[in-house]
């Protein structure tokens, strides 16, 4: 390809080479890449979803073959392909709920190409000499800078991922750490949009609390907290290094680690910067619309907020909380956290809810990441469907129910359709140490609880219901240290003569 432009022993005699062709086009420079040249290219050196944008304004919106998506909380990458052209329905893509990160599909126009695949690089199969390659460089060019693909794609930019270490993802890091030092300055109180929360699902049956350090004098806290943080922490200086390479630890009654993870990946902060919304999430950073924002917090204030004050928490972990409840509310629930019903198939076993009564099926979460909350959110979705149109998922609560609260059987002989559950209320209750009167979630935890709270409305329940649970002050202040054990020395065990 490069005989009549490049000497040939400048390509050297390897198998595999890395190289870049750099095309000048209107001001802007293309990066042809061969072999691992990709790698070559630093990650602010080129536009974010450049292929992406190309390939979504040069196809219809019927003529996708592939799509690799990734699911915004749950970290979940996939990719899917068709035997013919199809529309994003056909890839089963959540519009709110997934990360559309590439597209493969045939463009209407042949001068693009028979094949165009999108991401933030274009791959295109076409037939192409060096003369005629800034020509068709420019077409891309011009459908970079094209909309068009807002009418058929709208909801392409409701969300998308910013490319780590680019130039919008390390500007957003400044801000960032300004925000830390304002931290820093107010001892980790008071900073808006500012909060730390576990990024992973935890066992509370094995964690007792967080550190930040592995130092004893430092202390275990109930929960992860910018104040906590910068009580370990006052004398350093709260750089971009120094968030990425510190760790937050959960530890158990000993203070052995049970797991950590970079005090990065556990902020959560959200910016407005020049008119965008930007969410650091996890560990990355996402541009949100601003519409698709709105639409969100629309619908999470809608959504019908629990009216009674479950009990303050002041105990080591939910299942000790929900059992006390349980066995204080005269009757009135009962206690069927950890009381697995064998579903089998691709749910297999599944918890009813955490606490149940007067129809309500009450779940009840630690305050967490997206992720952890969406698991939660996620859990009484999936009970709510199978209550819904499983036919002996009833048999199987009744089963874990005591006499007071079984549910009603469907009559022998009535060839069972779905299940009436309009008489029943699926009830959200998350223990917060916040000091709001409601209970403040992350944005795509939002997001997720708008789609799960659709869903299950569409079911035919009642109602679906938030709340918060408050702690105990001298819970969410406690920062237990405990004494040293004292050792034994020069104590042996003497045989029985």
């Amino acid at each position: 390809m490069f005989d009549d432009y490049v000497e040939r022993r400048l390509l050297g005699t390897v198998q595999s080479s890395s190289a870049v062709f750099v095309v000048p086009v209107d001001g802007r420079l293309f990066a042809l890449t061969f072999g691992q040249g990709r790698f070559l290219l630093n990650p602010d050196a080129y536009e974010e979803r450049f292929g992406l944008i190309v390939t979504l304004n040069s196809i219809k919106s019927d003529a996708l073959r592939s799509m690799d998506k990734r699911t915004l909380v749950d970290d979940q990458n996939s990719r899917v392909q068709t035997s013919q052209a199809a529309s994003a329905l056909s890839f089963g893509v959540d519009i709110e709920r997934d990360l559309v990160r590439g597209i493969v599909g045939r463009p209407t126009d042949a001068a693009f190409g028979k094949r165009l695949a999108g991401a933030d690089a274009l791959t295109v199969t076409a037939d192409v000499e060096i003369p005629s390659l800034r020509k068709l460089l420019r077409r891309y060019l011009k459908q970079f800078a094209s909309k068009e693909y807002q009418k058929n794609f709208p909801w392409v930019d409701q969300v998308r991922q910013l490319i780590p270490k680019g130039l919008a993802a390390t500007r957003l890091d400044a801000l960032l750490v300004e925000k830390m030092k304002e931290a820093w300055q107010k001892g980790g109180a008071g900073v808006a949009g500012l909060w730390l929360s576990v990024p992973d699902i935890v066992n509370w049956e094995v964690v007792d609390g967080f550190k930040f350090t592995r130092l004893p004098r430092e202390g275990v806290f109930s929960d992860l907290h910018l104040p906590g943080l910068v009580q370990a922490y006052r004398s350093e200086e709260p750089t971009l290094e120094f968030l990425r390479k510190h760790y937050a630890m959960s530890v158990d009654e000993d203070e052995r680690v049970i797991d950590r993870w970079p005090i990065y990946r556990c902020i959560h902060c959200e910016i407005e910067d020049d008119g965008k919304s930007f969410i650091l999430s996890a560990g990355r950073w996402f541009e949100v619309d601003g519409n698709f924002v709105d639409s969100v917090e629309s619908a999470f204030r809608a959504i019908t907020r629990y009216p009674t004050a479950f009990p303050i928490y002041n105990h080591h972990d939910e299942g000790e909380y929900n059992k006390s409840v349980a066995e204080n509310s005269d009757g009135r629930l009962c206690l069927m956290d950890r009381q697995m019903l064998a579903v089998g198939g691709i749910y297999d076993k599944v918890e009813f809810c955490d606490l149940f009564g007067d129809n309500q099926l009450i779940h009840v979460k630690h305050y967490g990441s997206s992720s952890v909350l969406g698991h939660l959110f996620n859990q009484g979705l999936v009970s709510g469907d199978l209550l819904k149109s499983h036919q002996p998922f009833v048999e199987l609560a009744n089963a874990k129910l005591p006499e007071t609260h079984k549910l009603s059987a469907d009559p022998d002989g009535v060839k069972f359709v779905a299940r009436d559950v309009s008489a029943f209320t699926v009830v959200f209750l998350i223990i917060s140490e916040s000091d709001e009167d409601d209970v403040h979630l992350p944005f795509f935890a939002k997001v997720i609880l708008k789609s799960v709270n659709t869903r299950l409305r569409e079911l035919g329940y009642a109602n679906v219901m938030l709340g918060k649970i408050s702690c105990d002050p001298d819970v969410r202040v406690k920062q237990r240290v405990r004494e040293k054990k004292r050792r034994v020395r020069g104590l042996k065990a003497v045989r029985r003569r």
